[in-house]
């Protein structure tokens, strides 16, 4: 949905303004951003005269250089790729201006993007948000929409601003929440309509340019960065809010728990409308084929895919046939 908003005066308007090429500039790292980059690209009009993104870094037990998936995408394309170490470096900016973009599009890049390179752009720059701002600025809004075990979320193109995700609205879009939907296939989920949305904004904006709207500052909420507090499973809390926690960090970094002195993640699981007399962490059953049941404070859940530490992701069922998991054993703290 586009919210309303004033009409402004571009200061080159054409009639053919729908097959003008238009100057992007895409600042982007992240899985987040390689939908709407590469919708970009499709478009032709939008796409980027350059894609800046963050420098390679070590990955892996080798520690051999990775690119970001932004990069990796854009080479592909043949685009002009940057990865300066400040993207406000004096440098940047002069880089920035030869480019004379319309719009600097930031979608996931990771860092702060100050005045002097908004300012490069005609209409400044633009960021695309997994939230309905003002709700849940910050860092980790899809993680804490499900943490806090929202229904409802959606996406947000804004004008940034010196202060973080709080400059104007130009569009947004309600999302639905499925009820078994985790962060990285709801993540997934929001870029590829997130990717459509920023075209239509632009084509709209074009055709038809309007002021953004201001947030309402006192309808602000904020999400921190996630940190390892956030993983480790207490399963003395409720059913629910363990089901919340761990779709909230699948599939990385994951929810874990501690098995025999060592980290298990828990990826999937169901909650179970019954109870028993055992402890919380407690398995209660073995479901052949399928999984384990594990005693939460109230209720029960039925877990279905696991990670052990330094191996791949397997069913509950198998897991159990390796570790030979017995009723009455219990995860967590020993």
């Amino acid at each position: 949905m586009a919210l309303i908003s004033e009409p402004i005066s571009l200061p080159i308007k054409k009639k053919n303004w729908m097959d003008d090429f238009k100057r992007i500039v895409f600042c982007g790292s992240h899985d987040f951003a390689v939908s709407p980059l590469e919708e970009l690209i499709n478009s032709q009009r939008y796409k980027p005269l350059a894609v800046i993104t963050q420098p390679d870094r070590p990955a892996g037990r080798n520690l051999k250089l990775k690119p970001t998936p932004v990069k990796e995408l854009a080479l592909k394309h043949n685009l002009k790729v940057y990865q300066p170490q400040d993207i406000n470096s004096a440098d940047t900016v002069e880089l920035l201006k030869a480019f004379n973009p319309d719009f600097i599009v930031v979608i996931a890049y990771g860092l702060k993007v100050k005045k002097a390179v908004r300012d490069t752009a005609i209409y400044g720059a633009v960021n695309l948000h997994p939230s309905l701002l003002p709700e849940l600025r910050g860092a980790a809004p899809v993680p804490f929409a499900l943490f806090n075990g929202m229904t409802n979320t959606g996406l947000t193109i804004f004008e940034l601003s010196a202060k973080m995700d709080a400059g104007a609205i130009y569009r947004q879009q309600p999302c639905y929440i499925f009820p078994t939907e985790n962060a990285t296939e709801l993540l997934e989920r929001l870029s590829y309509i997130g990717s459509r949305m920023l075209v239509r904004f632009l084509d709209d904006f074009f055709a038809n340019p309007r002021q953004p709207i201001p947030q309402d500052e006192q309808k602000a909420t904020y999400c921190r960065k996630l940190d390892k507090d956030d993983l480790l499973i207490n399963w003395n809390k409720t059913a629910l809010e363990i089901s919340n926690q761990i779709r909230a960090l699948a599939l990385s970094p994951g929810a874990f728990t501690l098995h025999r002195d060592k980290q298990l993640k828990i990826l999937n699981a169901d909650i179970i409308e019954r109870t028993s007399d055992l402890h919380p962490g407690s398995i209660v059953s073995l479901l052949k084929n399928t999984g384990f049941m594990i005693q939460a404070q109230e209720k029960q859940l039925l877990i279905r895919t696991v990670q052990p530490a330094g191996k791949q992701a397997m069913s509950a069922w198998a897991y159990h046939l390796g570790a030979r998991l017995e009723i009455g054993e219990k995860f967590g703290q020993s």
